[in-house]
């Protein structure tokens, strides 16, 4: 056990590295050197919850997400009066809203009259009398008269039950020994900041699995980034995925020697069919087609969702998600999240449904009856129990016939996703409240005009996915791998080819590209803080106000970087512009975050792109984008160990 001294550790896991099989090691180590101590591992999803669990059966180790951990360690605590006065506390205006519905909701309504069939009357005085405890509810709903927190707000309010009441957070410590924290560099800042917390000054171990290079989601903000500088860092250092050509690569891109990675045996044995590639054309379409063509297992990885969809057929689906405010640049979830996720662990409650009844239609059409039921039986807050209960044999052949018609309006291409929902309200399939909830959701309302087979096509996708999006791989691996390289200026924003004009000009490195990311973009919080409003938003009257403000801030700015790499190549020339001629226009051009995030994006997308290739890697790049040095360029790709090749039929690249 640790002292209480060095007790917190950053593992650094890059991709490939092995870092599941290493956790499930260092637990059945510590299962056998302290058999009585308390392991407790939290991971990202349930599927990796899964696979890491495996074979450990130790009564002593708890796996699992941030949510099955809270709930199944915080629901001791939930029906402490206290505790349920600090419910009233986050949750009471909304509670009050709920109950006078003002806008005439009715779905809100039905749920109102169902309260009032329970306890005879609903006003807030009754739901306070009788709420007797706090549950997570499963969903991405609260159930805000009975006490159950929905999917978001069971980290948020433990946070604050946390935070007020800090004996229980170190209760955890008291409780764990070991705490292993997996892919900490996706996992929000208020998590992290739970479990260090709740170990210092303590015993107890603290381990932070990740890789910083595979930092694709927005969760993580990088206020933890000071307390990481008391960690004692753990390498890995073999790559068990990859051949030598493109470990090579790896090691080259990252450019740290402190994490350089070397091939495992087995993979050392290994040889591609052809070396890393760089394929410069001027028709991407054709010369994709012909990488497919000769490989038709290759998995090609776009940049942007909507050519990724488009290419299953399920743009409709894709675009109405997208532009959903909740699943927007900068929230817990996007679009793709949970477009993506399983039913099981799936934060949308809309798709959690869909997505579940899908799956049960798979199962029901090759005659599998048993894994339908199990879903129906498990899924009680999404399902009508009464209805999908079967004591004899008239129940099952109600239930038959009902779900035949819910599974036959999947499968009709005139259906709309309304179509289906209103199927399984009319059969009572599915829980009336839980639709009504759905339905009153205003930003679902795009979502169910799309046609139903969409979603099946997305379905059958995931269960065999052929192309994808080089932030969508994370921990998959792909014998031939196509990168397709590709800008975006919408969120979230991709300077792939400043990426590439960059790499030719400085040595970059994640280290240093992170330092000053974090750096550059925390002056800018600190302006928009100032200011009471973000940079993007300013007015030409909002800047007249604050101009003096907002050029003290740009000249010290300047000053502060004046002697950065990162600064002078990305943003020292809009910089310049500004301060030798003020203005709104310039100011928002030269104080700009997505500047500099757009291509250390691009950086981390191309590493796990290229990372997720174990034999055979083609990244395309389109001529027409080239921008800067091509040549320059050109000597770079070759120095990281590709060969560059030019596509038949392309124009002359300028410069050249």
């Amino acid at each position: 056990m640790a002292d209480g001294v060095n007790n917190c550790f950053l593992v650094n896991a890059p991709a490939g590295s092995g870092k599941t099989t290493y956790i499930k090691a260092m637990v059945s180590k510590l299962t056998l050197e302290n058999p009585k101590d308390n392991i407790l591992c939290i991971t990202y999803t349930n599927r990796a919850a899964d696979e890491l669990s495996g074979d450990m059966k130790s009564e002593h180790s708890f796996v699992g997400t941030i949510h099955s951990f809270l709930h199944s360690f915080m629901k001791r605590y939930f029906a402490h009066s206290d505790i349920l006065s600090l419910y009233f506390e986050q949750y009471g205006d909304s509670i009050k809203q709920r109950i006078e519905n003002a806008s005439g909701d009715v779905h809100i309504a039905e749920s109102n009259e169902k309260y009032k069939e329970k306890y005879g009357q609903l006003d807030y005085e009754t739901v306070q009398r009788n709420m007797t405890e706090i549950f997570y509810n499963e969903s991405a709903f609260n159930s805000l008269y009975y006490g159950g927190l929905c999917h978001d707000d069971l980290v948020s309010f433990s946070k604050c039950v946390f935070d007020r009441f800090p004996v229980i957070r170190k209760r955890i410590s008291l409780r764990y020994q070991y705490i292993f924290i997996d892919e900490y560099q996706d996992t929000m800042a208020d998590v992290l900041n739970i479990f260090y917390d709740a170990v210092a000054g303590t015993s107890s171990q603290l381990y932070f699995f990740g890789d910083r290079m595979q930092q694709i989601y927005t969760n993580y903000d990088g206020s933890f980034e000071e307390r990481f500088t008391s960690f004692d860092t753990v390498k890995m250092t073999t790559n068990y995925r990859s051949v030598t050509e493109i470990v090579t690569i790896l090691n080259r891109l990252y450019h740290d020697s402190e994490f350089v990675q070397d091939n495992s045996e087995n993979m050392k044995k290994m040889r591609p069919d052809f070396l890393p590639r760089i394929i410069i054309t001027n028709d991407v379409p054709s010369t994709l087609a012909m990488l497919q063509k000769d490989d038709p297992d290759t998995l090609v990885l776009y940049l942007l969702n909507k050519e990724r969809f488009s290419a299953i057929n399920a743009a409709n689906l894709f675009q109405a998600f997208s532009n959903m405010e909740k699943y927007s640049y900068g929230r817990s979830y996007s679009a793709v999240d949970v477009l993506t996720a399983p039913y099981e662990e799936n934060p949308d409650p809309l798709l959690r449904l869909l997505y579940c009844v899908l799956r049960m239609a798979k199962d029901f059409s090759k005659g599998l009856y048993g894994p339908v039921i199990h879903a129906l039986k498990t899924n009680k807050s999404m399902f009508c129990l009464e209805v999908c209960s079967i004591k004899n044999h008239n129940d099952k052949i109600r239930l038959f016939q009902r779900l035949t018609s819910v599974f036959a309006t999947v499968s009709d291409e005139t259906k709309t996703i309304l179509d289906l929902l209103r199927c399984l309200e009319e059969t009572s399939v599915a829980d009336k409240v839980y639709v009504g909830n759905v339905l009153s959701d205003k930003e679902n309302e795009a979502v169910l005009k799309v046609p139903a087979i969409e979603l099946m096509r997305v379905l059958d996708y995931l269960d065999d996915p052929k192309v994808s999006t080089q932030h969508g791989v994370k921990g998959e691996s792909h014998n031939s791998v196509v990168f397709v390289a590709d800008d975006s200026s919408r969120t979230p924003v991709v300077y792939m080819y400043r990426f590439f004009d960059l790499l030719c000009q400085i040595p970059i490195s994640l280290r240093s590209f992170n330092q000053f990311y974090y750096a550059y973009s925390g002056e800018l919080a600190n302006l928009q803080n100032t200011i009471k409003m973000r940079i993007s938003e300013l007015k030409k009257a909002d800047y007249n106000e604050y101009e003096g403000v907002i050029l003290q801030k740009a000249n010290a700015i300047a000053k502060q970087f004046s002697d950065d790499p990162y600064f002078q190549q990305i943003c020292l020339d809009k910089y310049d512009e500004y301060l030798r001629n003020p203005g709104v226009t310039k100011a928002k051009g030269c104080l700009k975050e997505s500047s500099v995030l757009g291509i250390l994006s691009a950086y981390k997308l191309f590493y796990v792109g290229c990372s997720r290739a174990r034999k055979n890697l083609s990244i395309l790049l389109d001529c027409s984008k080239l921008q800067g040095d091509v040549l320059k360029q050109k000597e770079k790709f070759k120095e990281l160990g590709f060969t560059v090749e030019e596509a038949k039929g392309r124009s002359n690249l300028e410069g050249e």
